[in-house]
């Protein structure tokens, strides 16, 4: 590659963000936790992505919650001035291709060429990046991802020596929270990095996000929430509209996401989300005393019972669990039509558990609203096996389940979001209406003071 083109392109990083571009060409991971329109994507495809694609041949993806995100914002966005992004910030000579409805950038690379192409990972779109080479990734919005892609990803990160930069701002105490906590302790590999609005400042020394901005977000009726996760770059707030964003907030404070043994005196109970199409899902939980030990987690999709029966098998054999009860929603006694002619009765989802050993009690019949209301209850009593990575995934679910965002009314709608953690969140309700009727308190006496003067001291209250 002979031009002599500039590189970057019509882009110049501010003075905050050049300690962020050293440790870049220092060989460190970026880990960013800047505030909403603090540049963070900028940055990212300017400094680093672009120019890494054009020095190393090789691919590069561009990763983010959604597909549409990653189009809206990079392949067909435009900066803050109206420029069209792609146009401004990419040599038009050192586009060898533009591959629009895969949106894969081909361009010119010292001795070949590299591919710069944007993913999604909800609706198990990371499946996608599965197999494909990896030289260096960002990952963007990553606190609203599903952190199975960097699972894929990142394997392939360190095959190829490449990096990786994470950006994102605050969705509670999530995963994003968890890696970011990991790199800053591992100076030696990672560069970590909060940027609230008080820290962020353009080339003129002028703040990007000026109190004033702000204060028109509170005079539009923005929560204090909100703008300390949004702007202030707080993990320590319950997630804008999710059902237990507040009160898995309050677990981790408490200490209760920690190591669990498993007991052996006492039995395994398990609670299912059904599904085949979408997600089937089952908590594995111990009454321990008053406490709800929640030990382990499942999710597939597209299984019969026969797999499931051998995940539970397979933890009897590996991990000497033995189980009680097996709970499910109450419609899996509704029948479905046979899976062919010659099959003249049609059976119900639990006659078929039935026939490979699985016996299920059902989940006593209540309203969304009331078993959503079961699980905030029953989360005062929960711990977390953390040391099952299918409890972390499940506490990820947890604390992003929530409402749909309604973009004519910018603001949660009165119903539950159609995404991956509804199915974890289902099966965590079910167990907690399950433990509600069983160990249903009996008086108001029985509350926990220092849980409530905790709750207090959470919302400010």
């Amino acid at each position: 590659m002979d031009l002599e083109i500039p590189i970057p392109y019509n882009y110049k990083e501010y003075d905050w963000q050049q300690p962020i571009v050293e440790a870049f060409f220092d060989n460190k991971d970026i880990w960013m936790n800047v505030h909403r329109r603090g540049g963070k994507d900028l940055l990212s495809f300017c400094r680093f992505l672009l120019p890494s694609a054009l020095k190393r041949p090789g691919t590069y993806p561009y990763i983010w919650p959604t597909l549409k995100q990653g189009r809206d914002a990079i392949w067909e966005g435009k900066d803050e001035t109206g420029r069209d992004f792609m146009k401004t910030y990419v040599p038009s000579e050192l586009i060898v291709r533009m591959d629009n409805q895969d949106m894969k950038l081909t361009v010119q690379s010292v001795g070949g060429t590299s591919q710069i192409q944007i993913f999604g990972t909800n609706k198990l779109q990371y499946k996608d990046m599965r197999g494909k080479p990896a030289n260096g990734a960002v990952f963007s919005e990553f606190s609203r991802q599903d952190p199975r892609g960097r699972d894929v990803i990142t394997p392939m990160i360190r095959k190829t020596n490449g990096w990786e930069v994470i950006n994102s701002t605050p969705n509670g105490n999530n995963h994003f929270k968890r890696g970011y906590d990991s790199a800053d302790r591992n100076p030696k590999y990672n560069y970590t990095i909060t940027a609230t609005v008080e820290d962020t400042f353009d080339h003129d020394l002028k703040r990007l996000v000026t109190e004033e901005a702000i204060q028109r977000e509170r005079d539009n009726d923005r929560t204090e929430d909100y703008i300390n996760q949004e702007y202030m770059c707080s993990f320590n707030q319950g997630i804008e509209g999710t059902y237990l964003g507040r009160q898995m907030q309050l677990a981790a404070n408490d200490g209760r996401m920690l190591g669990l043994a498993y007991d052996e005196s006492v039995p395994i109970n398990t609670a299912w989300d059904l599904g085949v199409g979408d997600f089937m899902s089952i908590v594995f939980y111990q009454m321990i005393g008053n406490w709800v030990h929640i030990l382990d987690y499942v999710e597939a999709t597209g299984y019969s019972f026969l797999y499931y029966a051998h995940k539970l098998r397979e933890r009897t054999t590996q991990k000497g669990f033995y189980y009680g009860t097996h709970y499910a929603p109450f419609d899996i006694k509704d029948r479905e039509m046979g899976s062919d002619s010659e099959e003249i009765m049609a059976l119900s989802r639990k006659e078929k558990a039935e026939r490979i050993g699985i016996t299920f009690d059902e989940v006593e019949r209540t309203s969304f609203a009331n078993s959503v209301d079961n699980a905030r209850a029953i989360l005062r009593r929960c711990k977390f096996n953390t040391d099952s990575k299918g409890v972390q995934l499940l506490i990820t679910h947890l604390e992003q389940w929530g409402k749909k965002w309604s973009e004519l009314n910018q603001e949660y709608a009165d119903f539950e979001a159609p995404n991956i953690h509804k199915h974890g969140g289902a099966a965590f309700r079910y167990m907690a209406t399950v433990v509600t009727e069983e160990t249903h308190l009996a008086n108001y006496d029985d509350i926990d003071d220092d849980y409530v003067k905790r709750c207090d001291e959470f919302t400010g209250l």
